[in-house]
């Protein structure tokens, strides 16, 4: 469930996470996922949004808060011994000349990310290039990776294996179309396989339950006990996932 509510000249947006087993509201804000309430199933909406309006200034100051970091990370360079993190694995870059090549292309050896680079190309346009094919990278591999586990899960809820689109998302991780496909944003993959599985496994529920009601939460839980660790974990590390 979503709502909005204003606060002075910020609109916030924030969905309710309803639970048999809470008593009290928190409120959780996210970089990627945005504001999160947790509340009892019982308690109004009205009371909810009396807290929401009561932390309101808490709220803003922590959106601010992850802008200014976003703001004040260090650009990447994409040049050689940089360090790129892949399915929770660190690995440095390395460029090598190719005469041979038209285009860009990357590939993992070892504990190195190698990117073959057109000897032809233009110095100055050398880092995009080197981007692009880190991204051609993570996204084969998501790709690869995102529906075997969307499959392992939809097979334990006795579901068949929906359509995997692999998408850049900027604000979500996954989602679930109305007609069952889901959709899950690339940058995932640079996070370890127990953040991934998470992911899918999230988006698999909603292919049985569409929102975020209690059900929909005692099914992941029974999908996987541990996810709102695992939750917790993506919302501190998510962040770094970016190229």
């Amino acid at each position: 469930m979503s709502r909005e509510l204003a606060f002075g000249n910020t609109l916030l947006r924030y969905s309710i996470e309803r639970s048999r087993r809470r008593r009290t509201v928190s409120v959780v804000v996210d970089p990627v996922e945005g504001i999160l309430v947790k509340a009892p199933e019982e308690l109004p909406v009205e009371d909810i949004e009396a807290v929401v309006a009561r932390k309101g200034a808490w709220i803003v100051q922590r959106m601010a808060g992850y802008r200014e970091a976003e703001s004040a990370r260090p650009p990447r360079e994409f040049v050689g011994g940089e360090t790129h993190v892949l399915q929770g694995r660190q690995y440095r870059l390395r460029l090598v000349e190719a005469a041979s090549r038209r285009r860009a292309t990357a590939r993992v050896e070892g504990r190195f990310i190698v990117v073959d680079v057109p000897s032809s190309g233009d110095a100055a346009g050398r880092p995009g290039i080197v981007r692009d094919a880190l991204v051609d990278l993570y996204r084969g591999i998501a790709a690869e990776r995102l529906p075997e586990r969307v499959g392992v899960f939809a097979d334990k809820l006795g579901l068949p294996s929906p359509p995997v689109l692999i998408r850049d998302q900027q604000k979500r991780w996954g989602s679930c179309t109305r007609s069952g496909e889901l959709r899950f944003n690339w940058r995932i993959i640079m996070g370890p396989m127990s953040l991934v599985d998470y992911v899918a496994a999230h988006e698999v529920c909603h292919l049985r339950i569409a929102d975020h009601s209690p059900g929909f939460w005692r099914t992941l839980g029974n999908l996987m006990p541990d996810y709102e660790e695992r939750r917790e974990r993506l919302r501190i590390e998510g962040p770094r996932f970016q190229l």
